[in-house]
């Protein structure tokens, strides 16, 4: 006969693997962010620094 807080433990097993594998997905996420911004950033100043030299 299993009791309600065996039934708690095992669910907050199962929460535990969901979330590693979410965290693992942020990383990627945060790296693909970083380089997205790098890129608008040179692009940005790359211009500005046209647009200073031509003033």
């Amino acid at each position: 006969m299993e009791t309600q807080i065996d039934k708690w433990k095992q669910s907050k097993k199962a929460k535990e693997k969901k979330t590693q594998p979410e965290q693992e997905e942020l990383k990627g996420t945060f790296v693909a962010v970083l380089i997205v911004g790098g890129t608008i950033l040179v692009g940005w100043l790359g211009v500005f620094g046209l647009f200073l030299e031509r003033a």
